[in-house]
């Protein structure tokens, strides 16, 4: 991983599962990176992040999403993968699908 704030680090290494752990995660992998999508997120270890960011915005917590082509590591295209991010700091990445209203 990049240079992660040292919270940050301490919370992305905890091996628990839990809904909690895996909200703190989402949180400071976003902070981490500006955005994230499906795929990365499984990637460190979150392998459900949708319900997870539904918990998070139903506390109050604004996060947004554009949906986007994903090309995995097999080669396949994947249509519509989530990409969430704050909504005061928009994803710097080419080649976004259409806004989706959070």
């Amino acid at each position: 991983m990049k240079n992660a704030p040292s919270n940050a680090k301490s919370v992305l290494i905890d091996k628990d599962t839990s809904a909690h752990t895996q909200r703190n995660q989402i949180v400071a992998l976003i902070k981490q990176y500006q955005s994230m999508n499906t795929p990365e997120f499984r990637e460190n270890g979150i392998m459900a992040p949708a319900p997870r960011i539904f918990e998070l915005r139903k506390m109050g917590m604004a996060i947004d999403k554009v949906l986007e082509t994903y090309i995995d590591n097999t080669g396949k295209t994947h249509h519509g993968v989530a990409r969430y991010y704050f909504p005061n700091k928009p994803p710097a990445h080419e080649g976004m699908g259409k806004e989706i209203a959070a």
